[in-house]
Parts: structure tokens; sequence; C-alpha cells
């Protein structure tokens, strides 16, 4: 029952909507995919993929189904084939970026025509949420300067400019990342995330709440 719940409201999440439209066999690549986050999630939803990943970690703490390389986003060109790549997954990177816009030439590149991008990112207001201590020592941000490696904050019109002038790629929307069904539930998750002392659940509802995320969606012609 708690399983058909989780999946019943992840079907409204933005993220997982976008990943839904990806296709058997094509390739992914995650740029600052982290421990594998994203694509574990993608696997679940969209069957049977290519996954590719770039970051700073050690391999060791990338799962091993993502062909992974070790590379800083911030200097280094993308080691890949031009128009490699059926979709690009950017969620949570570029506002760590000290100049993202350098890479916007790399993201056109190994897109192959008619694949997608899928950006995401804390919203500019995100500068403005309190922060809060609670169980602090678990990560995930109230404030946006809660986490001291994040650079600049973006709006929603920022992310489909990013898009349409670095990536040179079409800009099909930009908007806020919220589940409306989950927005209902999210007061009862923060109360319980709190008596349970779980702050990424906390956190995931408060973002869900106030908008902090937003993310914009570009295909290459």
């Amino acid at each position: 029952m708690l399983k058909n719940s989780q999946k019943l409201l992840l079907h409204f999440d933005t993220r997982r909507r976008f990943f839904r439209r990806l296709q058997s066999a094509q390739r992914i690549l995650d740029l600052g995919c982290g421990d594998g986050k994203n694509c574990i999630e993608l696997r679940e939803t969209a069957g049977h993929l290519e996954f590719y990943g770039i970051d700073l970690l050690d391999p060791k703490l990338v799962p091993g189904f993502i062909q992974y390389q070790k590379a800083d986003l911030n200097t280094a060109n993308l080691p890949y084939p031009d128009g490699f790549f059926d979709a690009i997954l950017f969620v949570h990177v570029i506002e760590h970026l000290e100049n993202p816009m350098r890479l916007g030439g790399e993201i056109h590149r190994v897109l192959k025509p008619g694949g997608k991008i899928y950006v995401e990112t804390p919203n500019w207001i995100s500068m403005f949420m309190p922060s809060f201590g609670f169980k602090r020592d678990q990560g995930y941000p109230f404030n946006f300067f809660d986490d001291r490696t994040h650079r600049k904050p973006w709006s929603k019109h920022g992310l489909y400019e990013f898009l349409r002038q670095d990536c040179k790629l079409h800009a099909v929307k930009a908007g806020t990342r919220r589940n409306w069904l989950k927005f209902f539930f999210d007061p009862a998750i923060m109360f319980f995330a709190l008596l349970r002392g779980n702050r990424p659940y906390l956190v995931s509802s408060f973002w869900n709440m106030t908008g902090w995320c937003i993310y914009a969606i570009g295909t290459k012609d």
C-alpha cells in the first residue's frame, strides 16, 4: 500500500515526467552525477538505458552501471564524441559552477539532433528562505547559502536563456518544480519528519511547498 502511494505521488513529479519520456537503448549523460541517484531513479523508471556520468568523485563511489569519467566541469571539455547523447541531465550542478556558460557549447556538441536536456537548480528565492539548524549534519539546505559550494542562484528566465543562448538549443519550457499532489501531504510529511529526525524528508517537502527548485527543458534541432 505504501509503495503504491509513493508511486502515485512520483507520477506527478516534474523530473520523473521527463524521465518517463526517455526511450530504451538511449544514451544518457548525467553531468555532475554524484553517487548516481538520478541514474538509479531513471533506471527504475525508463527501462534499459546506457548511462554515462561525469563528476569529481572517486570512481569507487559511483555505481558500476554508470560509465564514469572523473573531470572538473569548471575547466574540462566533455570527453565524448559529437552527437553522442540522446539526453542530458544537469540536476543541481549549474549553481556550483564558476562559469556554466562555458559549458553551453559542449552540451550542444555532445547532444544528438532531437536530443533533450533537463536542467534543475535552486530558485533565486531560496536566498531568502530561513536557515534551519535541525539535524544540519544530514545535509540538504533550507537557504541557498547553507551549502557553501553554491555560487549563483538562477531564475526561470535565466535557465531558459542559458539553454537558448549558451547551449544554442530550442528552450521548450522553464518552470517551478512542484508536485501538486504531494503538496497536500507535505505538512504531514514535515511533521513526521521532525518527529523522526529526518532532515531529507523535511527539506524535500519544504522545497516542494515553497517552489525552492526550478527547471528548464531544451531540445537540439
